[in-house]
């Protein structure tokens, strides 16, 4: 084995088929390759960039893989064909040729690999295999494993075709078969010589090709691993072509098994018929070389006895010349062994012969010359191997003996040429070797030297034997001379170096293991052919049945009942059918049931009065073949009626219904206490008690009208006739009895409703105070006389319609727009100058808003009122301003009037504490009503930063003399600016943060964080002061509101500080709240949003 990395010094050229039927099997080959494509152009991922990248990569990889870095495998058992007189018989492996294309095939799809194959199949034929079906073969093998990575079948087989190894692995095994078809249809000649080629080159190619796809299925594994996204579809499995037919699933099954049996039997059928066949043709050879190597002796020393006994007349040394000429003919007539005849002198002189009389005239070879010198010097007798003459077929043999006289001293040298072709004493071994001519085969005879003098074919004559040689009889496969592969047979000589070679082409044993193995082969394939079809009939007959089931299973699904199955047969399919029947009977039945079920329930639903959704229940009972049915009542389940008039509870259908009516009363309080109560035959059960000539039923039903652990009534079915009730039965009246239920407890409902309703009616109808209700879609549900005379509505037409066509004042509509679970509030007037508190709440089931309920009340005479105490509060707090200064400026001076005594001085700083505190009182009174008043906001860019330092450093010196500590945080995502009222806003934290000073203990903390969230700026105060009682916590904001507690009490305050803050969030479009635990401290936090709505500076008590 060399190992070559470029094989482009050998010539490039390919061969062409050289018969019609080459031409016809390339054709369709290329012909089922094409096909093949067009089904499978799907198989293709979309082309983008990435997939033009690793094209271009993979064909320049393709190149250098094809062309460098082979494996030269030399004499591997390939066989040269005919005409291609180029071919060594060497394999070259390019190990990496295959993976470009098995690359592509899994990275690109079909297309691309199958151009890739197709690259590749050209460059190994241009420069190996010298062959046109290499081209397709490659293609071929590249489609199908593009296919194989991108089909997305689910079977399991499927599955693993998509794994580059065992896809590759399994196209390296089957590969053998395709490059038998290539190389038949390739070759020229018999059907047997092709074969013969074909299994001769075989395992060569098998060898290249498989050793290409194992390395790029390891390589393409790996790959497929790591990159798995890139490696075919990542598309939905689907079902496979076997798995959508039961027909082809069982032909897929059996037919690959069958196959594989059937050439299974044509291998080994084969194989058989190759080794008999190969047996009769060595038997053949072997008889023949032995009975030539058998007759070889005695033609040897026929001729050495010949010449030494015509050595010894001593006409040769005694008789004249023309006596030894006359010597010389008789030799030539008596026995026609010797052809030619010459005598030499003791010196070695020519003296006489025939057909010249000079021996060196006739051409002797150099080893005749020195034979001559041997004889000359005593040796007895001599042979040598002369090539044959001009025309000749055979080599001939040169005897030589030496001639001596009657005193025994030598005189010359007696020379007697044969030749073989002409020699009737050698006629029988030619006739052995010639015998081989009917099975084209040949037989040689050779001398010690290898050489071969004698051939039947005569065209290698005096040419040396090459092949095999044993010292006894062997039967080998050999090249002949002329490179054909052969049966070959060596047979030695006994006592001789000598050799027989007979041999015969294999083809003839191909030819022989053909005539031996065809019948059988045609025999396997008729017989597959007959299975096929009859197992296609058989599953036909199968699936025939099976699809009329499969009809009548569609007709029964789109609800055709009511015709019967058709069957035939008791196997398992007419089983099958007969199991479809039942179900058809069944589902009948039960769709019979289900209809008397739904029209019970529509009749139940229909109506909810209980007189009119029963009657479809007592009609679906009847159905059963009951002579009466009766629903009996309990009182509780009654419906409260208008005027106290008391509704019916009993109920009943069927002709005989009223004369079984006196067992009501028996049978109701049997049933509370049973589930069923079952008599299949009344007249050998004693439970019920029947009066003297009543009519009385021979079996009877009586089930519980039960509702939500609820006891309603009974339902019982009477029969004229014994009745044996089955499960099925009882389960559709238990269905039906529970449908009489759902009615009565419907019934009871909608009355209990109704009679709710109608109270709140007229509790709505009383209200003086409007009240209105909407749904999820802004439409008006519920509007009660007071609203229709307040909003100026035309009574109930308006119930139904939106509240955007009905609704005329904006504050109220945007009161029941808005989506929200808290209570709002908001003030609307009125046309007639009127204004209403309006306050709306959002109307909650099971967690989802579905409405709104908003109520009006007359605030008018409060607004007034409120009107009056602000200008009062204003003019006091103005006229209180003078003489509290006054008071203050003169009890400040009282002390420069002269010396206070103790007393005094606690008298003056009482005065000071209260008229600082009713200052306080009044610049609060006065500072909340300027907020109140609506005084438009003087807007401007905040700094956060600045306004939290001053508020923080003015109150620093109070929280001292508390030794409270107060710390500020500001957090780095806050913006720097926001848009406020500078004033406004240093006054709402002021008030926080005071009030946190003022409620802190001692030693305690108060924390002012500031931090954004969404759209708006936080601002939180938190202490950890006395806390608030979640009592206090709703009213915190209100004016002059102050907590309960005994400490809060304590502290001074006006109860304004935190309705200032409130007044102030309101007025930015921002919000206020505290979060609070008794004992722990509080968290108190302002929210203004980042910029402010430019055109609502003014604040109608708009709600965040």
């Amino acid at each position: 084995m060399v190992i070559n990395f470029t094989l482009l010094g050998i010539p490039l050229y390919i061969d062409r088929p050289q018969e019609l039927i080459g031409w016809v099997g390339w054709l369709l080959m290329a012909g089922i390759l094409a096909l093949l494509l067009f089904r499978w152009r799907h198989l293709n991922k979309k082309w983008t960039g990435l997939q033009g990248g690793i094209f271009v990569g993979l064909l320049v990889l393709l190149i250098l893989t094809n062309i460098f870095f082979k494996v030269q495998i030399s004499n591997l058992g390939a066989l040269q064909i005919p005409a291609q007189p180029g071919s060594t018989g060497d394999a070259a492996v390019a190990v990496l040729a295959a993976l470009p294309w098995v690359l592509a095939a899994g990275l690109l799809g079909v297309f691309p690999a199958a151009g890739l194959g197709l690259l590749s199949g050209a460059i190994i034929a241009l420069l190996d295999t010298h062959s046109m079906f290499t081209l397709l073969e490659y293609g071929l093998m590249a489609t199908f494993l593009g296919s194989a990575f991108h089909q997305r079948y689910r079977t399991r087989f499927f599955q693993l075709l998509r794994h580059p190894l065992f896809a590759t692995v399994l196209l390296a095994l089957t590969y053998p078969l395709l490059y038998l078809l290539d190389v038949a249809l390739a070759s020229p000649g018999s059907l047997a010589a092709r074969l013969d080629i074909a299994f001769s080159q075989v395992e060569a190619a098998a060898l290249v090709v498989g050793v290409q796809l194992l390395v790029a299925g390891l390589v393409s594994q790996v790959i497929a691993l790591f990159f798995p996204r890139l490696w075919g579809f990542s598309s939905p499995l689907e079902p496979s072509p076997v798995e959508r037919r039961l027909q082809s699933r069982f032909l897929f099954s059996l037919a690959l098994m069958a196959i594989l049996v059937a050439v299974g039997l044509m291998a080994g059928d084969w194989v058989v018929a190759s080794r008999a066949a190969t047996g009769m043709l060595n038997d053949r050879l072997d008889s023949t070389s032995k009975m030539a190597a058998n007759n070889v002796p005695a033609f040897l020393e026929t001729g050495q006895n010949l010449i030494q006994l015509f050595a010894k007349d001593p006409t040769w040394t005694e008789g004249t010349l023309s006596e030894k000429n006359i010597l010389l003919g008789d030799i030539l007539r008596t026995i026609p062994y010797f052809s030619e005849v010459y005598l030499l002198d003791v010196n070695g002189q020519p003296v006489t012969g025939y057909p010249v009389d000079d021996f060196y005239d006739a051409n002797p070879s150099a080893e005749e010359y020195m034979g001559i010198t041997h004889a000359l010097s005593g040796v007895p007798i001599q042979m040598y191997t002369l090539p044959p003459t001009l025309g000749g077929v055979a080599a001939r043999l040169s005897f030589q003996s030496p001639v001596y006289s009657g005193k025994g001293t030598r005189e010359g040298v007696l020379v007697g040429r044969t030749d073989l072709g002409t020699n009737p004493f050698f006629e029988s071994i030619s006739i052995s070797l010639n015998s081989l001519a009917n099975i084209n085969g040949e037989g040689m005879l050779l001398d010690d030297n290898n050489t071969i003098i004698y051939s039947s074919t005569s065209e290698w004559v005096m040419q040396t034997y090459q092949g095999q040689s044993s010292l006894e009889g062997l039967a080998f496969e050999g090249v002949t001379p002329d490179d054909i592969r052969s049966l070959m047979f060596y047979q030695p000589v006994w006592g001789r170096l000598w050799g027989v070679v007979t041999s015969t082409p294999m083809q003839e044993a191909q030819q022989i293991a053909l005539q031996i193995a065809a019948p059988l082969m045609v025999i396997i394939v008729i017989l597959f052919l007959i299975a096929a079809l009859v197992m296609a009939f058989s599953l036909r007959s199968v699936t025939a049945s099976l699809q009329n089931l499969a009809q009548e299973t569609n007709r029964i699904s789109s609800g055709e009942l009511d015709s019967p199955l058709e069957l035939g047969g008791n196997d398992e399919v007419g089983q099958l059918g007969h199991a479809f029947e039942n179900m058809r009977t069944s589902l009948k039945a039960r769709l019979d049931e289900l209809n008397r079920l739904l029209q019970v329930s529509r009749g139940v639903a229909s109506s909810l009065e209980f007189q009119e959704s029963v009657k479809p229940v007592l009609e679906a009972a009847l159905s059963t073949g009951a002579s009466a049915v009766r629903v009996v009542l309990t009182p509780e389940a009654l419906p409260e009626m208008k005027g106290g008039t008391p509704a019916p509870n009993r109920f009943g259908s069927g002709a005989d219904h009223e004369q079984y009516s006196y067992l009501d009363d028996q049978i109701l309080p049997m049933v509370r206490q049973k589930e069923v109560v079952a008599l299949n035959n009344l007249s050998r059960v004693r439970l019920l008690t029947f009066p003297p000539n009543a009519p009385r039923p021979e079996a009877l039903l009586a089930l519980p009208l039960h509702h939500e652990n609820m006891f309603y009534g009974a339902i019982w079915l009477a029969y004229n006739t014994p009745h044996q009730f089955n499960e099925d039965e009882i389960r559709f009246l238990t269905t039906i009895a529970g449908q009489a239920a759902l009615a009565s407890a419907n019934s009871q409902l909608f009355s209990n409703a109704e009679i709710g309703r109608q109270r709140l009616a007229a509790t709505l109808n009383s209200t003086p105070d409007p009240v209105l209700v909407t749904d999820y879609q802004g439409r008006l549900l519920l509007a009660n006389p007071a609203a229709w005379q307040v909003l100026g509505l035309p009574g109930e037409s308006v119930n139904g319609k939106s509240i955007d066509s009905i609704i005329q004042q904006p504050a109220l509509l945007g009161l029941l727009q808005v989506v929200s679970e808290e209570k709002q509030s908001a003030e609307v007037e009125l046309g007639d100058g009127k204004v209403y508190l309006a306050t709306a709440s959002s109307v909650i089931v099971e967690g989802q808003p579905v409405g709104r309920v908003c109520i009006l009340r007359d605030v008018t005479r409060f607004k007034e009122l409120d009107t009056l105490k602000s200008e009062f509060v204003a003019t006091v707090s103005h006229d209180l301003r003078y003489p509290l200064t006054t008071m203050r400026g003169y009890a400040t001076m009282l002390e420069m009037v002269g010396e206070l005594n103790e007393q005094q001085t606690g008298y003056v700083k009482k005065i000071l504490t209260s008229v600082d505190g009713m200052n306080q009182l009044v610049t609060s009174l006065l500072d909340l009503g300027r907020i109140d008043a609506g005084v438009d906001l003087q807007l401007e860019m905040v700094p956060v930063q600045e306004v939290v330092d001053r508020v923080v450093g003015a109150l620093q010196l109070q929280a001292s003399q508390k030794q409270v500590v107060i710390s500020s945080d500001i957090s780095q995502h806050a913006i720097p600016l926001i848009e406020a009222d500078y004033a406004l806003l240093q006054q709402a934290l002021h008030n926080l943060i005071e009030n946190a000073v003022v409620y802190t203990e001692p030693r305690g903390k108060i924390s002012v964080r500031v931090e954004p969230d969404k759209d708006q700026m936080v601002f939180t105060v938190v202490d950890t002061g006395i806390g608030i009682a979640p009592v206090d916590l709703p009213r915190i904001f209100e004016k002059f509101y102050r907590g309960g507690q005994k400490e809060a009490k304590k502290r001074q305050g006006t109860g304004l500080g935190l309705a200032i803050v409130k007044s102030i969030a309101d007025r930015h479009k921002g919000r206020v709240w505290v979060e609070s635990q008794l004992g722990k401290g509080s968290a108190f936090h302002l929210a203004i949003p980042f910029r402010q709505n430019k055109g609502g500076n003014r604040g109608d008590g708009d709600k965040p």
